[in-house]
């Protein structure tokens, strides 16, 4: 079968399911990236594949899709002044964080205006800083582990040989309310701090970005070189300050990853929007998403390691089952001391899944104020034949099987919907239920294709409450 026919096939298969101008275009870039050859690590094709296989068949989409969508513009269901795009189909947490409504995800590519936000401050914008003018914007990539220092303007970056991914990002606090729920772990020396996501800190997108390979072909990696520094420093308290956003990545990862980790400047076909890093952000496929730095302002490559907030205190394992990593003497600090490293960052995310219901919540902190569902409030089914559906996702080694059980009976196999396109993307599942009245509980387990599987058991206790992935609790009530 020609790339062509596969391409014109998956396009027919997800419009079979589309709802809307907006869903539709979503979908169909996903079907466009299927033309990507059996068994590669995730979907990636290069940008004159990209060109020649969607941009045409695309653009009739584009023209029809909402403001907000295509740039990340205001709506008129937007409720935080610290961010950009119509936030009224995400969860609000607070002004920098803005859950999906998984229980409203059904497509494989989520789109923009689904797309959860996590930021440190408040959406940096070019009309107060240029540093995220598309037109200033500067790219400095420098450091005692390069032969040559550059700076790269947008101009340059999208010049460059590009290729496209679909692949997941979650936030390493996704699932932290089952901390909370499944585990107790809400007060004494057990309590566990942070938003309360449910499951709604993970999207899938389409990402075109210049490969790091290419980058580092540019600059001339060393073999001295050890860590690679993605820093921001824009999204600060205030327009034009230097903020103590960035996070350190081993070089072996660009060495040994360097064609899918790269410099995104398109999210879904758009302009990468203000509140997804834009105008350029650093993808890392399969790490926690604080390691795909947005507003991207600076590499630094060296033959030391780099300790900044988000390596040192956040988004590390804290807790008694964790060690803290001990500093090199030559190794570069900002925005951090020594003393204040406590615990090892986090990388890889294991297997995970959800249903798309919402969950019940008893023993969280707060509600956002627009979920569906009042404290202690279990969402409710009719009775009779129901098909479930969910999500499944094992970014380090990719999705081998999902299973599911009721109320603590028997594991069954559920059914994985296509595409599953290679280890960095999500699969849809759905399993039929026989749904009889009364209050049951739902639970799924993604196994990977190294044989991880979620576990039954407890997640250890980490006092940032992430990388929860035990088997999710679903309670529900059929009438």
């Amino acid at each position: 079968m020609s790339d062509l026919e596969r391409l014109r096939r998956s396009r027919a298969d997800f419009d079979r399911s589309r709802e809307s101008a907006v869903l539709t275009r979503r979908n169909f870039v996903s079907a466009t990236v299927a033309t990507a050859a059996a068994g590669v690590a995730g979907a990636i094709y290069p940008r004159q594949a990209l060109a020649e296989n969607s941009n045409r068949l695309l653009g009739s989409f584009r023209s029809g899709i909402p403001a907000a969508t295509r740039h990340g513009a205001l709506g008129l269901g937007r409720y935080r002044d610290e961010l950009v795009k119509d936030l009224s189909q995400l969860t609000d947490l607070s002004f920098k964080s803005q859950g999906a409504q998984w229980w409203q995800l059904n497509t494989f590519i989520t789109p923009i205006e689904q797309f959860f936000i996590r930021n440190t401050y408040a959406t940096p914008l070019a009309a107060y800083d240029k540093r995220v003018d598309r037109e200033h914007w500067r790219l400095k990539i420098h450091g005692n582990g390069i032969e040559r220092e550059i700076t790269l303007t947008y101009d340059d970056l999208i010049k460059m040989p590009s290729r496209s991914i679909v692949c997941t990002l979650e936030c390493a606090g996704n699932g932290r309310t089952m901390f909370w729920e499944k585990q107790g772990m809400n007060s004494g020396d057990t309590k566990v701090k942070g938003n309360g996501w449910g499951l709604g800190a993970v999207g899938q997108a389409e990402w075109q970005y210049v490969p790091m390979s290419h980058i580092l072909g540019l600059v001339g990696l060393k073999k001295s070189a050890k860590w690679a520094l993605f820093w921001s420093g824009v999204d600060a308290k205030r327009a034009g300050e230097q903020s103590e956003t960035g996070r350190p990545l081993p070089v072996g990862e660009l060495t040994g990853r360097g064609d899918v980790i790269g410099l995104v400047y398109k999210m879904n076909g758009l302009d990468l929007p203000p509140d997804h890093g834009g105008p350029v952000r650093v993808l890392v496929p399969g790490w926690t998403g604080a390691a795909s730095i947005k507003w991207l302002t600076e590499i630094k490559i060296a033959e030391n390691n780099f300790w900044v907030p988000l390596s040192a205190f956040d988004h590390v394992f804290e807790g008694p089952t964790y060690k803290a990593p001990k500093p090199d003497p030559d190794d570069e600090f900002r925005f951090c001391k020594p003393k204040q490293i406590v615990g090892p960052m986090v990388t890889w995310l294991k297997p995970k899944s959800l249903i798309t219901l919402p969950l019940q919540v008893t023993e969280s902190h707060a509600l956002p104020h627009n979920y569906p569902l009042k404290l202690a409030e279990k969402p409710r089914l009719p009775s009779g034949q129901r098909t479930i559906t969910g999500f499944a996702w094992g970014p380090q080694y990719g999705v081998a099987r999902v299973d599911y059980r009721i109320d603590s009976g028997p594991w069954q196999r559920a059914t994985l919907r296509g595409p599953n396109m290679g280890r960095y993307t999500w699969v849809r599942f759905h399993f039929d239920w026989d749904a009889q009245p009364g209050d049951h509980v739902i639970e799924t387990r993604t196994t990977d294709l190294a044989g991880q599987k979620q576990p039954d058991e407890d997640i250890p206790f980490n006092s940032g409450g992430y990388e929860f992935w035990g088997v999710p609790r679903m309670p529900v009530t059929v009438v």
